[in-house]
Formats: structure tokens, sequence, C-alpha cells
């Protein structure tokens, strides 16, 4: 995943092409690729700064999972550390450090949220159901400013880059298939649910002994329920 932003591949030295069309919406543009292997349609939602480095949002199938993509530029010689995964900021809302993804992944839940080379990162962003409400940071990006990432590098220290959110919202629905307009109502209520999970999470964490199959277990409900509180709560 998050190679198909490459538009050549070379399989034994013969080049399978992808054909590749942009719309450019204010700063961001947004990348059609159909794959002529198996003329599945990507597209991708991009920024890139002055600096070279760039910002994706796409989805990894057909109404599948919307993750992200923070990439440096090819021609500098940092690299992203793995031991600490980089932090983003939209605007002045709390940052949203990619550890957390990193962490949950490691527990062996069966959960999918980060993957990470030298020069890039995927970090997953939003579950992809919009009738269930959009997730926090994708809602900030379609009606920020601006985003900042900061980045740890290897040989110690981080580095601050950042890029615009001008034309944001229209690019990224246009690349993941949703509506320009935030619906807040559908916010609000995945909201709430999310407060009634935060807390019994917290309840998980009172006995460490039991937290995963606690976790599991929660998690599972989570799912049955389709942000149904009360549904939820009968199911735990």
């Amino acid at each position: 995943m998050g190679h198909f932003i490459f538009t050549i591949l070379r399989i034994v030295g013969i080049i399978f092409l992808v054909e590749t069309q942009s719309i450019v919406l204010a700063d961001w543009t947004v990348t059609k690729r159909v794959d002529a292997m198996t003329d599945e349609v990507r597209k991708s939602a991009i920024i890139k700064n002055k600096l070279g480095h760039t910002f994706s949002i796409y989805r990894i199938s057909p109404d599948g999972e919307v993750w992200g993509n923070f990439a440096l530029a090819e021609g500098t010689f940092d690299q992203v550390d793995w031991k600490k995964p980089p932090i983003y900021r939209i605007d002045k809302h709390k940052p949203n450090d990619l550890e957390s993804k990193k962490r949950l992944q490691e527990m062996g839940l069966g959960i999918h949220a980060y993957e990470w080379e030298p020069k890039w990162v995927n970090f997953l962003m939003w579950h992809g159901k919009e009738d269930e409400g959009l997730s926090d940071s994708l809602v900030q990006l379609m009606e920020g400013k601006r985003v900042v990432f900061r980045y740890y590098l290897g040989t110690g220290g981080f580095k601050d880059t950042s890029f615009p959110l001008k034309g944001s919202s229209s690019a990224i629905a246009e690349a993941i298939g949703i509506s320009a307009k935030v619906d807040h109502s559908i916010i609000q209520k995945r909201k709430n649910f999310n407060h009634t999970y935060t807390a019994e999470y917290n309840q998980c964490k009172n006995n460490m002994s039991t937290f995963r199959e606690c976790v599991l277990k929660i998690s599972n409900c989570r799912k049955k329920s389709q942000q149904d509180i009360e549904k939820f709560k009968s199911c735990i």
C-alpha cells in the first residue's frame, strides 16, 4: 500500500504504464491512476510544499479505509525515524501523534494503522464510512488553513514542515468520494459514541492482565453497534 503513487512499475525489465490524470484544485491536486493490469482506479488528493515534501490522502480500496501519506522529498538526506513517528497539527487543534497508531498496531490486536519507510509514513485516518461521520482529523483538514508535520530524525532532533489547506476540502472529497460539505450533526453523534467507547477502554486499562481480551470485546461490540450507544452498552 502507498506504492501506487508511482506511475511506472518495472517488473523483469517490462514496463507497465499506469494511466494518470490530474485535476488541480487550488494548492491541491487530485490524481487519478488506472492500473494497466487490473483496470482498478485509484484517486489521491496530494499537495507538495516548497521543500518538495508531499502529503496525500487516499482510499486503499473502493469504500475502504482512508489513509494519509507523508513523504520527504527525494533530494533530501533526511530520513523519518522508525522509533519515534511524526506528529502533525492542523491549525490550533490538538496535535495528532502517530505514535499511538504505531503502538496500537504493535499490541497484536489485528489492527493495521501505520506503515514506515525511511522516506515516508502511511497512517490510518478514517474508517471510510461517511454515514458514521468523518474523523476529527479529516474534518480539520477539510476546514483548516494549514497542517504542520514534525518528523524526527534517526540521527537525533526533529524538523517541521507545513502544507497549506486551501482547496483541500474539494480535493479530498473528490479523491475519496465524499461530500465536500461536512455534516456536523453526524460528527457530533460519533463523538458522543466515542466518548462512551473511550470510557469503556479506560476501564479495560484498570486491569492489564485482562486488557487485551477486554479491548477485543469492546472493539467487537463497537463494530456490531454501528454507532448506537444503547446497542453498544447492551453488547458489553
